[in-house]
């Protein structure tokens, strides 16, 4: 095990060839010296306070060329008393230059925090970057020196050299007391009630109740006993703030495809106070894919975050733009990859570079290049979310960090903003300048070998798209630059068929085989593209819900429904209601959606009771974790609710007592194994059983549309409707009813 570090580092080697220079830094960093006295007197000035002496001075080495260095910083390793930081000029003849000294002096100690003193006319940062392996370890010190720098730099990073070892010391002291603490105990429950890291189940369905804390909770004053079964356990444990980060991690492990998820949140403990923890959820699934539990572990990160907050005012930006520089760039890279590893959302890179700005540079100056650099910055920044990450990678070359990614059209969203945003005119003092931009997009997939991959793909990408005639963005990968190129512009497509009148509806009866009664009309949109030809929804209902096309398509869709409706009360065949699909972003929507159902409904003078909203159990899952209540408003006003593919996510009864559901409909799969799966066949036939004695009506949809006329007094269309019969003894309960036109024009309300 390490040493503990009693003492403060403080040591620090000067590497320069000239002896002068050795002590003019004597003169700065020495305790009680006339720089020291010079510092003193700036301090009494400026403030009025009196100065003091530092509570450690500076303990100073020097050496004239890298090779010495080298042998005195082996030395120092050896007698275990090593240099915190060190001073090294960039030119020494006739020996190693700093960039040597400084490569062969990390081979030996990585944790050495080096200044790097150069002239204006030596080498420049891309030259630097092009030699070293650069992270945070190194700085720049500009000549002629300032005494107040050399010494803000130094006192900065030789404490950063101690909280970086202490940071170390103490995850070594961890890692070796779990691993002789793992040695101890032979029995497994006694490992997890004493381990660090707090375990629990919470059960599989919303509100996701929890099932199992391990008692180490009790280390922020909690009792596992009371927690244990509570639905609220999150307002118990989680800061109210961070409540909202819950709520999205939750709706992520909600989604089938979802392997894991993280976030890091402020827990509270029992005595009102916080500690930061790092939350990882694993989805635990049946064979059918249904979610049984999720499994989750605690981390407490607080002193973690304390080191990171503690660095970070030590982080450094780009001088002429205030952007984030490429060291930070690549640092909150390896984060964010860190993090989509753990089961956090995934994230994109973007690679920027602007069309023929060394033309603009060399023409108007370099100050009014220096302009419009800061003006590009600025507009870039304006197009991004507060959480994205913007940098200035030198020269003309900007990147983002594009966090929170669902889907590959938000990053073609935001490159296309960025595009448009940096293509308007310029004033730069009193000239007019127009430029373009090019952008190349990596995003991340479980396929990624590395951050530093990602990067390498952006730049790729944005080579591609300087060799396509540049103004444009262009993904990694050709395939990925197609789809969402065809994925935006069907968007694109199916908004201007609202306007223009391609879209038609299509209505499929259900009807109830006990009785013959007709329930309602089930409304369906197909699109006739002009180039296509018919459209299903399933081929443009993604685009839609990704782009956010699906509120002005559920408007129109809302709207012709109930039009519908109104033409067949004034012919007297209006069915008892008319059902719609509702997406999960139409319930987002708020209470816009509860506007949008009273002004159509009034508008063609109906009820809101004449109306179905269709909304499937992973919906239904999301909105109530998230504690969305549209659709109890939407009941209160007299629409009812169906539950749509009941039987293929949760099968939960308890929306039935949320929502006030009618009816069900039962997902086509579940039926479909009930003939060859008895265990399928018994759920199928208690859900029947349960509908029956609380009087909830059970239908299903095999999506079969017939071909429907324009209007009431076209060709009347063949319709096709299905429903379980009342055989509740069998699973092959399924039959299937052929109305003619004539028997549907009968049907009274």
């Amino acid at each position: 095990m390490s040493q503990p570090l009693t003492d403060i580092n403080r040591r620090i080697l000067i590497v320069d060839d000239t002896p002068s220079i050795h002590e003019d830094f004597r003169k700065i960093l020495g305790g009680g010296s006339s720089a020291f006295d010079a510092l003193g007197e700036t301090e009494y000035a400026l403030f009025g306070a009196t100065p003091t002496a530092p509570a450690q001075p500076f303990v100073l080495d020097s050496a004239f060329q890298g090779e010495q260095a080298l042998a005195k910083v082996e030395a120092a390793l050896d007698a275990q008393a090593p240099y915190a930081m060190a001073f090294i000029d960039m030119r020494m003849p006739p020996g190693w230059d700093g960039l040597q000294t400084i490569a062969r002096l990390w081979q030996v100690d990585p944790k050495l925090q080096v200044a790097l003193c150069t002239a204006y006319s030596d080498y420049s940062w891309e030259d630097i970057a092009g030699q070293l392996d650069l992270g945070d370890r190194l700085l720049i010190l500009k000549k002629p020196f300032d005494a107040i720098e050399i010494r803000q730099m130094a006192s900065t990073l030789t404490v950063k050299w101690q909280m970086t070892e202490q940071a170390e010391l103490k995850t070594e002291r961890l890692e070796q007391a779990v691993e002789a603490r793992t040695r101890e105990l032979a029995d497994a429950n006694i490992i997890v009630q004493n381990s660090p890291t707090i375990l629990y189940r919470l059960r599989g369905e919303p509100p996701f109740a929890l099932m199992y804390i391990s008692h180490n909770i009790t280390k922020f004053g909690h009792s596992a006993t009371q927690l244990v079964g509570s639905a609220d356990w999150a307002s118990t444990l989680v800061h109210a703030d961070d409540l909202g980060k819950l709520d999205e991690a939750m709706v992520r492990v909600l989604d089938r495809d979802a392997a894991a998820a993280s976030i890091e949140f402020r827990l509270r403990t029992a005595d009102g106070g916080l500690r930061w923890v790092e939350n990882r959820y694993i989805p635990v699934r049946n064979a059918q894919g249904q979610l049984v539990e999720i499994e989750g572990i605690i981390l407490d990160i607080t002193e973690r975050r304390l080191a990171e907050e503690n660095l970070a005012l030590m982080a450094r930006t780009d001088g002429l733009t205030g952007l984030a520089n490429r060291a930070t760039l690549i640092e909150r890279l390896h984060q964010a990859f860190a993090a989509a590893r753990r089961g956090a959302a995934p994230f994109a890179m973007f690679y920027l570079d602007l069309d023929h700005f060394k033309r603009i540079n060399d023409t108007l100056g370099h100050p009014i290049g220096d302009l419009l650099l800061q003006e590009a910055a600025r507009r870039i920044s304006a197009c991004t979310r507060e959480n994205d990450v913007v940098a200035r990678l030198g020269g003309d070359e900007f990147a983002i960090v594009q966090l929170d990614v669902d889907e590959p059209t938000h990053c073609a969203a935001l490159a296309g903003k960025v595009r448009d945003a940096l293509a308007q005119p310029y004033q730069l003092d009193n000239n007019a300048v127009r430029l373009s931009t090019s952008i190349g997009i990596s995003l991340y997939s479980h396929q990624c070998l590395s951050a530093d991959s990602l990067l390498a793909q952006a730049d790729m990408a944005l080579y591609r798209a300087k060799e396509k005639g540049r103004n444009q963005f262009q993904f990694h990968s050709e395939e990925i630059t197609r789809e969402v190129t065809e994925r935006v512009t069907l968007a694109n497509d199916l908004k201007q068929a609202l306007e223009r009148d391609e879209l038609q509806l299509q209505f499929l009866p259900e009807v109830d085989l006990s009785n013959g009664k007709v329930l309602g009309m089930a409304a369906r949109v197909r699109w006739l593209h002009p180039e296509r030809g018919w459209l299903a929804p399933e081929v443009f209902m993604p685009a839609a819900e990704k782009t956010g096309v699906s509120i002005a398509l559920g408007h129109w869709l809302l709207d012709q429904a109930c039009r519908q409706m109104r033409q067949w009360h004034d012919l007297g065949i209006a069915p008892p209601l008319i059902a719609l699909k509702v997406s999960l972003t139409q319930l987002k929507s708020g209470a816009d959606l509860i506007y949008d159902v009273l002004r159509t409904t009034a508008r063609w003078s109906l009820c809101p009771w004449e109306l179905r909203f269709d909304v499937t159990e992973a919906t239904l899952a999301q909105t109530k974790w998230t504690h969305n209540d549209i659709l109890p408003r939407l009941c209160e006003l007299g629409v009812t609710i169906a539950i749509d593919n009941f039987g293929s996510e949760y099968s939960s009864f308890d929306y039935l007592k949320t929502y006030r559901v009618n009816h069900l409909k039962l997902a086509p799969q579940l039926l479909d194994s009930a003939s060859n799966d008895p265990d399928c066949a018994q759920t199928l036939r208690a859900i029947i059983n349960f509908a029956r004695d609380v009087g909830i009506g059970i239908i299903t949809d095999r999506q079969a549309l017939p071909q429907v006329p324009d209007g009431l007094g076209s060709e009347p269309a063949q319709p096709l409707g299905h429903t379980l019969s009342q055989c509740l003894d069998s699973a092959q309960a399924l039959a299937l009813l052929k109305l003619d036109s004539a028997q549907l024009m009968q049907v009274k309300r």
